[in-house]
C-alpha cells in the first residue's frame, strides 16, 4: 500500500455516490461531488470523468491556499456574488451594499477573472450617466467595486488588480458654508418661539463656539462641563468615539448658563435630547427671520467654529484637535479660509526693497542750502 503524502484528493464510491476523500495537514474529510453512479458502464464512465474534473479543481483550490498561488477555480465565480458576500459583512450605510443595485444589472454574469480595464471604464461611465446619482455618490459606488477587486487580489482569486490603471471619478470640491461673526450676531438677536425652538437657538449658537455635532449636543450633560481650573467641556464624540476637551469662552458659557445648579447626569439641552421632531425646520425659519440667505444646517455651526478658530490665530493642528479629527487632511478639506483672512496673511509678510534708493546728504549753509544726491 502506497503511503499518502501530506495532501491528497481522491475519488471514492459509496452507496452509489461519488465522494472526495481529502487528506490535508493530518486530517481527513469527505465531500460530496453530487454525482451518482447507476451500474451502467457507459453512464458510470461519464460520471467518473466528471468526478475527476471536480477532484482536480478541488485539489487546485487546496494547493492555491497552501502555496499562495492564484485560485483559478474561485476566479470563475461571479463578480456580483463575490461582492454580495463582502457587502454582507459591511454596515448598511457603507457604499458597497448600496451600490449593488447598480452593479448587479450591469455586471450580470461576468466572473471576477473576466473583469478588465475596459469593463471598469464602461461601468464608471454607466454610473456617471445615472440621473439619480450625484457625481459624489457615483465616485463612492465606483470605489466600492474597486474595493471588491482589491479584496479578490488579497484572497488570491486574481493575481493582478485591473483597477490600478483605471482613473477614478473626479468630484468637484463641494462649496462649504460658514457664518461670519456679524451673521452669528444677527441670529443671537433673533428669538425662536417655544421651548424646543429656544433650545435649538441656544444649541446652534453654542456649537458655533465649541464645534459640537448635533449628536454631541443631544448627549451633552452638565457633568461634561468643568469649571475648575477654567471653563471647559470634555466628552466622547458620538460619531468617532474620540475624547475631546474644548475650553469654553465667556460667550459660550453665557449661552448655556441659566444660573441654576444641575446634577451631572442632566442634559444641557433636555428638549433637544428627547425630541423626535426634525429641528432643521427651526433653523431654516430662524435664518429667514434673521435675514440670512445662507442655508442653515447643524454642520454649518461646526464648520463656523473651525473657520473662526483658524481666522483668529488657531493653527490647523490645534483646530483639528478641538474638532476631534484624527487626520489633519480631514480638517483642511472642509474648512475654508475667506478672502479677508488671505489678505491679512499676505499683508503681514514683511516688504523688501526692489531697488536702491539714493542717499541724500545736506551740503551745508555755504552752499545755499542745496543738497547733494549721492547714488550708491
Amino acid at each position: 500500500m502506497v503511503k499518502e503524502g501530506p495532501m491528497s484528493v481522491k475519488i471514492r464510491a459509496k452507496r452509489n455516490r461519488l465522494y472526495l476523500d481529502i487528506y490535508w495537514k493530518g486530517s481527513r474529510i469527505w465531500e460530496t461531488t453530487g454525482i451518482t453512479i447507476t451500474g451502467n458502464k457507459l453512464t458510470d464512465k461519464e460520471a467518473w470523468r466528471l468526478a475527476e474534473i471536480v477532484r482536480a479543481r478541488r485539489e487546485q483550490q487546496i494547493v492555491a491556499g497552501e502555496y499562495d498561488l492564484q485560485d483559478i477555480v474561485a476566479g470563475k465565480q461571479g463578480l456580483v456574488q463575490y461582492a454580495e458576500k463582502l457587502a454582507a459583512k459591511q454596515a448598511k450605510k457603507n457604499p458597497l451594499p448600496k451600490s449593488l443595485r447598480y452593479l448587479a444589472p450591469f455586471a450580470e454574469n461576468i466572473s471576477i477573472g473576466a473583469v478588465n480595464e475596459r469593463w471598469l471604464e464602461h461601468y464608471r461611465q454607466h454610473l456617471l450617466e445615472q440621473p439619480a446619482l450625484s457625481s459624489a455618490t457615483a465616485q463612492k459606488y465606483f470605489s466600492a467595486v474597486k474595493f471588491v477587486l482589491h479584496e479578490a487580489v488579497r484572497d488570491r482569486i486574481i493575481i493582478r488588480d485591473p483597477t490600478e490603471s483605471v482613473k477614478g471619478i473626479n468630484v468637484p470640491e463641494p462649496e462649504t458654508v460658514h457664518l461670519t461673526l456679524s451673521e452669528i450676531q444677527k441670529l443671537a438677536l433673533t428669538p425662536i418661539s417655544g421651548a424646543l425652538g429656544g433650545e435649538v437657538r441656544n444649541a446652534f449658537l453654542f456649537a458655533c463656539y465649541t464645534g459640537l455635532r448635533i449628536s454631541d449636543l443631544r448627549g451633552l450633560k452638565w457633568g461634561n462641563i468643568e469649571r475648575e481650573p477654567g471653563l471647559s467641556l470634555t466628552m466622547r464624540q458620538q460619531k468617532t468615539r474620540a475624547l475631546v476637551t474644548v475650553p469654553l469662552s465667556q460667550s459660550a458659557w453665557q449661552i448655556i448658563d441659566d444660573k441654576r445648579l444641575h446634577h451631572a447626569d442632566e442634559s444641557v439641552f433636555p428638549h433637544l435630547a428627547t425630541t423626535n421632531t426634525s429641528t432643521n425646520q427651526y433653523l431654516v425659519e430662524w435664518a429667514k427671520k434673521a435675514g440670512i440667505e445662507k442655508q442653515l444646517g447643524w454642520h454649518v455651526a461646526r464648520r463656523t467654529f473651525g473657520t473662526l478658530a483658524l481666522q483668529n490665530g488657531g493653527d490647523l493642528k490645534t483646530v483639528s484637535a478641538l474638532l476631534g479629527h484624527k487626520k489633519l487632511t480631514h480638517t483642511a478639506r472642509y474648512l475654508k479660509t475667506d478672502d479677508e483672512t488671505k489678505k491679512r496673511v499676505i499683508d503681514a509678510i514683511p516688504a523688501i526693497e526692489l531697488e536702491h534708493k539714493p542717499d541724500i546728504v545736506p551740503i551745508g549753509k555755504a552752499s545755499g542750502g542745496r543738497r547733494l544726491i549721492i547714488h550708491s
